[in-house]
């Protein structure tokens, strides 16, 4: 015998944010910065000492700069100057507050490893300055996935609940337009 209400139905992990615009690129770039960290924690661990310089090398930490760089200087940009507000219009300054601290302390690490990182790209590491990456590169691993893993189980959830499709559509154009 049917039971009413109907149980509710499994949700595809990724379905809670692809009905919006906004969730789908948000999460698109997570992924893309997840992988680029991946890749960070994969170079830091399989060299003790500093690697030595070649082209492949160069080409992957000035990637690794690249993207680190629009994580922090666009993505967090787009979800403080844009984002946050349509938030906060709403009541939910918890989550914002949050997440605002969090870019805080995330934005000069990731900026010192892509500084780094290109630095390193044209005259190779040398012992100092691969401690320093290796080091302020760990740390970012840890921080950046555990804010990321907070994007994705809360804010954009939290999108698809406090976000109406008119707004959706303007925040897309935006994210679009100043993010790429």
């Amino acid at each position: 015998m049917p039971t009413w209400p109907p149980p509710p139905r499994p949700i595809n992990k990724d379905e809670r944010f692809m009905n919006t615009q906004t969730g789908a690129l948000l999460h698109q770039a997570h992924m893309t910065t997840i992988e680029a960290l991946q890749s960070l924690d994969e170079l830091l661990g399989s060299n003790k000492k500093a690697p030595a310089k070649d082209e492949l090398l160069a080409r992957k930490l000035k990637q690794l700069a690249r993207i680190l760089k629009s994580e922090v200087e666009n993505h967090f940009g787009f979800e403080e100057n844009h984002l946050f507000k349509v938030f906060v219009e709403q009541g939910e300054t918890g989550i914002v507050t949050m997440l605002t601290h969090e870019h805080r302390s995330i934005l000069p690490l990731a900026l010192q490893v892509a500084d780094l990182a290109v630095a390193a790209a044209e005259a190779g590491f040398t012992d100092a300055t691969w401690t320093e990456f290796k080091d302020a590169g760990a740390e970012l691993v840890e921080r950046e996935i555990f804010h990321i893993q907070k994007e994705e189980m809360g804010l954009l959830s939290a999108i698809s609940a406090l976000v109406d499709p008119e707004m959706d559509e303007e925040l897309a154009d935006i994210y679009r337009r100043e993010v790429g």
